[in-house]
């Protein structure tokens, strides 16, 4: 299972072409199993600007996997995340990203994201992150396309 991040999610909706979120897309139509938790539900919906908007994207969001809740375990951890990775030397700026990071130790997912918090975690965490085939580069988006 594959947790995407909000950075993912964010250009995914916004149409902007990444690597990533080519592979969400690809993900989607083959119908890959991924979770969305609660902080990036809550992420993605304080960008939107209209109630509409968010009403629209929380119920197309709502057709995947949900992450259990967070528990006292994971708080400690994500902070405990945090200060073994500050000790080496990477401090990592978002307290979510600690918490999502630790979401995926407990729970084995896979980590689907952009952020370069996440590339500090790796380096000091077993964080498994998605290898992003390389035939994903030369999908067409459908956006795209469109005249």
């Amino acid at each position: 299972m594959i947790l995407v991040d909000t950075s993912v999610w964010i250009d995914f909706f916004n149409g902007h072409q990444s690597v990533e979120s080519a592979y969400l897309r690809t993900c989607i139509s083959d119908a890959h199993p991924l979770v969305v938790p609660g902080l990036v539900l809550t992420e993605i919906l304080m960008g939107l600007r209209t109630e509409s908007d968010a009403t629209r994207v929380a119920d197309g969001l709502s057709g995947f996997d949900e992450a259990p809740p967070l528990d006292t375990r994971d708080s400690r951890k994500a902070a405990q995340i945090y200060r073994e990775c500050r000790n080496r030397g990477r401090t990592i700026r978002s307290t979510i990203d600690c918490v999502i990071a630790q979401l995926c130790l407990r729970h084995g997912y896979e980590l689907l994201a952009k952020d370069r918090d996440f590339e500090s975690i790796a380096q000091v965490f077993p964080l498994r992150r998605v290898a992003i085939p390389m035939m994903v580069h030369d999908r067409p988006n459908p956006k795209s396309q469109q005249s």
